[in-house]
């Protein structure tokens, strides 16, 4: 400003059209300039009221993988007429506070089905044959699923596993317990 000033103090006999026609450019000149500025800055949020979205949160960066929960992958073929064998494939890491249980689920054909737990799971892969009693009926459709049971539910699951065999009373749980860590596999008998 102070410079433009100074051009028509010195040029006040000149062509009073030809200075005011250069003011004007170069007031459009510093407008432009101060609108590009002020674009080119970055926002500053409203420091009187509380942003309305969220700011973006960023995980620290992992050195390794994050390790996933136990999960199992079944699969089974038949022995004999009483006996399957099970694989088991196990990924991941277990979880604290959880014992992983095969269990036997015996499906009635009405509406009814009773598991069986049969066989306490470490962690790892493994094989193992799954034999049902020689007095059994076949002709029921049997499943087994490995569950993640708390310690209440472990402890009522080897208390179960114990009552099992030739007593063949409350050797089972009535509903499916603890928290599914494989899909269901066929069992062929």
């Amino acid at each position: 400003m102070i410079l433009a000033a100074a051009f028509f103090y010195v040029r006040k006999h000149s062509n009073k059209w030809a200075i005011m026609g250069f003011a004007v450019a170069v007031l459009f000149g510093f407008a432009a300039v101060a609108q590009l500025a002020l674009a080119a800055a970055p926002a500053e949020p409203d420091r009187e009221s509380p942003p309305s979205t969220p700011a973006p949160s960023t995980a620290p960066a992992a050195s390794s993988p994050t390790p996933q929960d136990l999960h199992y992958q079944l699969s089974s073929s038949p022995g004999d007429s009483h006996t399957v064998k099970v694989t088991a494939t196990a990924s991941g890491e277990p979880e604290p506070g959880l014992t992983y249980w095969f269990i036997l689920e015996v499906n009635w054909g009405d509406g009814n089905s009773d598991y069986y737990p049969r066989r306490k799971m470490t962690g790892r892969s493994t094989s193992f044959d799954l034999t049902i009693p020689a007095n059994a009926e076949t002709t029921y459709l049997r499943n087994g699923r490995i569950y993640g049971l708390d310690s209440a539910q472990n402890s009522q699951a080897e208390d179960l596993l114990k009552r099992q065999g030739a007593s063949g009373v409350n050797d089972f749980f009535d509903e499916a317990t603890g928290q599914p860590v494989s899909d269901t596999v066929k069992l062929p008998y």
